[in-house]
């Protein structure tokens, strides 16, 4: 009976073990940066933006799965999906997901202080599988005051021109307080036109357009906005985005994202999050011949170029 009781303590004992293990292998390597006004934290993951703070006020999507696992993954190098999931290069045919893959490899931290840290992803042997290009990507976060800046980097260590796109997936919880409700948000633009949003067709864009604004440079996020998916503006003619609460007319963020020749505004149907997408890049067209080189919004990057973009987000 004693020998029972042992082997029962043993088993407990590593029982436990094996599960605390399993929760911290579970958690993801993040890293924290923060000034007198902000804390934002980043996962090695990706190099995904996974929180940003203003004193206790979460401004991040906390990637509830009842709704979307993310928080704001970075597209590369691809933008949205590709039709029948392929592409063509060189007379090969490839296949990449949505969005491409970078947000699903670990970044390493090749700099950091307190109120800034840049990331770097390389090819490996399974990204090549997807696509044949070295490359070198680097994403910069910077805290200057109440605004985050983020910064991309592409570099063309091949001794040809690669193809890429780029984009920027930010998914920020709205509404931002309890007792508010999403309708009651509306998204403010820094040009008072009143432009309309092109239409997909099985995921893929047609020449068809929507109006979906309410006034010009103002869209009411209502519970049915995203009932139809993604809006897409093509050509992007806006360079900042603002959170406005209506019954207040309070500003509670801004996005900033000049030179973006596309955007993207998403959530899940009637959740809880609003994404502000700025692209340089789109999903293909309906009726692409899938050759990556002709692909809408790709950048051709000649041999030991460099490519840099960046966007911010500012708490009002």
């Amino acid at each position: 009976m004693k020998n029972n009781y042992s082997v029962c303590f043993v088993y407990s004992i590593l029982l436990i073990i094996s599960l605390a293990t399993t929760r911290v292998n579970a958690q993801q390597t993040s890293y924290t940066i923060s000034n007198e006004k902000l804390t934002a934290t980043i996962l090695a993951k990706g190099a995904e933006l996974a929180s940003l703070k203003s004193d206790s006020l979460e401004y991040i999507w906390q990637a509830d799965p009842n709704y979307w696992n993310r928080h704001a993954p970075i597209l590369f190098p691809i933008v949205g999906p590709l039709k029948d999931k392929e592409y063509i290069l060189n007379g090969k045919t490839y296949s990449m997901p949505q969005h491409g893959f970078a947000r699903d490899y670990d970044f390493k931290v090749i700099k950091k202080s307190p109120n800034a840290i840049t990331f770097e992803q390389q090819a490996n042997t399974e990204t090549k599988k997807m696509y044949p290009f070295d490359y070198v990507l680097q994403i910069k976060y910077t805290l200057k005051g109440n605004t985050l800046q983020v910064n991309y980097t592409v570099k063309n260590p091949n001794s040809d021109t690669m193809y890429f796109s780029l984009g920027a997936h930010p998914a920020f919880n709205c509404p931002f307080e309890p007792g508010q409700n999403r309708h009651d948000y509306d998204l403010v633009f820094d040009k008072k036109i009143k432009t309309k949003t092109k239409n997909k067709n099985d995921g893929l864009y047609i020449d068809d357009y929507s109006e979906v604004m309410n006034a010009p440079g103002e869209i009411n996020i209502s519970d049915t906005l995203f009932d139809e998916g993604s809006l897409t503006f093509n050509p992007n003619p806006f360079s900042t985005a603002t959170f406005v609460y209506k019954p207040t007319n309070k500003k509670y963020l801004k996005v900033t994202f000049r030179n973006y020749p596309y955007l993207g505004i998403w959530s899940a149907g009637n959740s809880p999050f609003v994404c502000v997408e700025p692209w340089h890049g789109i999903s293909d067209n309906y009726d692409h011949n899938k050759k990556l080189e002709q692909k809408e919004g790709i950048i051709p990057l000649k041999a030991s170029r460099v490519f840099q973009c960046n966007f911010s987000i500012q708490i009002l």
